[in-house]
């Protein structure tokens, strides 16, 4: 690049020495009017010769376009003779004058300068075309630096978030954890439930599982039943595939039969299409109303806590009439079977369709046995309750209902371990001394005569074994541990049988 400015001054000062030396000729002609300005044709061509240097060397910056003018601003000062070689070398080396002198010298030559309108506009030309190329990456530079700028507005309001952060004390954080903690706790409830699946060990992994859909039912219960049924493993991916595909609405009512572990997709598909089945349940012997309850809650048939509530006051019979200290007025009365129901299902329906099982086994014949007997049918039933509880096979049911009788008309009391099972809140193999200290009118230890109702709903073979008791004269009895029972006529036997197979 220097070597190109030079040249240009080189060339630039012959021609300044040419015109020194016509001006000076030229001097006895003109007398004292001064410096004879220089021709339009030397001016165009000394501008030519600059601009073309200028536009050789420029480069895309600023500072390379501003050395350029100042260099032709300088030539053009040696052209028009209105300084001699030496100033002229100076304004050619940019390095010995500052940037603002560069400047206002170039003002001062443009306002002072008299070349043609033409001259001027292909000058401007040349450096409008310099000036872009040199200012193109820089107006990008310009772009980026104020996308940065903007961006950088946004940390500063960040540091001042942070800063309030930072001014919050221990105390505070601590609070706002516990706050988030509980709201995220509460919408996970509120969402997902606390739904957990039921324990199922006594039923074989193929065997079915009901669940009634009721009018009103929602999809979110309907999730939650069927975890706790065991039917399905993930109530959240239920969840899910119920949203995504929109068959949160389109559930059928009806009785379902599922199998445990299904998979959720099946479910989803079954409820949607309505698939329901006709229902078939078998209550055991023995069955009292919370085992009956949570069978059928097992089963998905009902809800056990509504069941259990519902037992407390069901009577359509009279001699089913609730009585002082019964805890419940169905006990006894819904006969153990296997039913099977075509239609909706409900606590009510269930228990209602038990009792007329039950009053339809119990012949006018029985009845008018069992009133032979000088016994009622609420008296019946008790009786035949703690017989179906205390056999576990056939031919010892008519001994133990010999030996019940036989201590109610001494007025003994009949010291049933099954009165005190039902009390308690589990199964226990073998009651203590402790137990049979408990409160309560079924404690047949502490009380005389019957309890004030059945205990268990009895079978036929037990109900027909009070009304047909065996001939013994036998007061005591003991199970061993395969469930056989052992008899005696005293106590010391009774003691020495126990020792035996206890």
């Amino acid at each position: 690049m220097q070597d190109g400015k030079k040249n240009a001054s080189e060339s630039l000062n012959e021609q300044s020495v040419k015109g020194t030396e016509q001006a000076g000729a030229s001097e006895g002609a003109e007398g004292a009017k001064g410096p004879k300005e220089p021709k339009n044709s030397e001016a165009q061509e000394a501008g030519k010769q600059s601009a073309e240097s200028a536009k050789s060397d420029a480069q895309p910056s600023d500072k390379a376009v501003k050395e350029a003018s100042v260099q032709e601003t300088s030539d053009r000062t040696v052209s028009d003779g209105a300084s001699d070689a030496k100033p002229a070398a100076k304004a050619a080396d940019p390095t010995e004058s500052t940037e603002p002198a560069k400047e206002a010298d170039l003002e001062k030559e443009q306002s002072s300068s008299k070349q043609p309108v033409k001259s001027a506009k292909t000058e401007t030309a040349d450096k409008a075309k310099s000036e872009d190329k040199a200012k193109k990456p820089a107006q990008g530079e310009k772009e980026d630096q104020g996308d940065k700028g903007k961006v950088l507005a946004e940390p500063a309001r960040f540091e001042k978030l942070r800063a309030a952060v930072l001014n919050l004390g221990w105390k505070k954080w601590t609070a706002i954890a516990v706050v988030a903690a509980v709201l995220l706790g509460a919408g996970l409830f509120l969402a997902f439930g606390t739904s957990h699946t039921i324990e199922r060990s006594d039923r074989d992994a193929g065997e079915n599982i009901y669940m009634v859909v009721k009018p009103g039912t929602t999809a979110s219960e309907i999730s939650d039943r069927l975890m706790q049924l065991g039917v399905i493993d993930s109530r959240l991916r239920f969840w899910w595939l119920m949203k995504l595909q929109g068959d949160a609405g389109k559930f059928k009512t009806g009785t379902y039969a599922f199998t445990p572990h299904m998979d959720e997709q099946a479910v989803l598909d079954k409820l949607v299409a309505g698939d329901t089945t006709v229902v078939k349940f078998t209550i055991p012997e023995g069955f009292g109303i919370k085992e009956i309850a949570k069978r059928l809650a097992d089963e998905g048939l009902v809800d056990e806590q509504e069941f259990l509530a519902e037992a407390k006051d069901f009577a359509p019979y009279d001699y089913m009439k609730k009585r002082p200290n019964v805890r419940y007025a169905a006990e006894g009365y819904l006969f153990p079977d296997t039913y099977v129901i075509h239609s909706d299902v409900s606590a009510e329906g269930i228990m209602k369709m038990m009792a007329e099982d039950f009053d339809t086994r119990l012949t006018p014949a029985l009845r008018q046995q069992a009133a032979a007997k000088g016994l009622s049918i609420h008296d019946l039933i008790t009786l035949a309750s703690l017989v179906e509880k205390e056999a576990r096979y056939d031919e010892d049911r008519p001994i133990i209902a010999q030996v019940f009788f036989k201590r109610l008309q001494m007025g003994m009391p009949l010291q049933s371990d099954t009165t005190l099972q039902y009390l308690m809140a589990g199964p226990k193999e073998d009651v203590s001394i402790e137990d049979t200290k408990i409160d309560s009118p079924y404690n047949t230890y502490q009380h005389e005569g019957l309890p004030p109702g059945p205990i268990a709903s009895p079978g036929m073979k037990s109900i027909l074994a009070v009304l047909n008791p065996a001939n013994t004269d036998y007061l005591y009895f003991v199970a061993d541990r395969q469930g056989h029972n052992h008899y005696s006529q005293t106590y010391d036997e009774h003691l020495a049988i126990v020792e035996q197979v206890r």
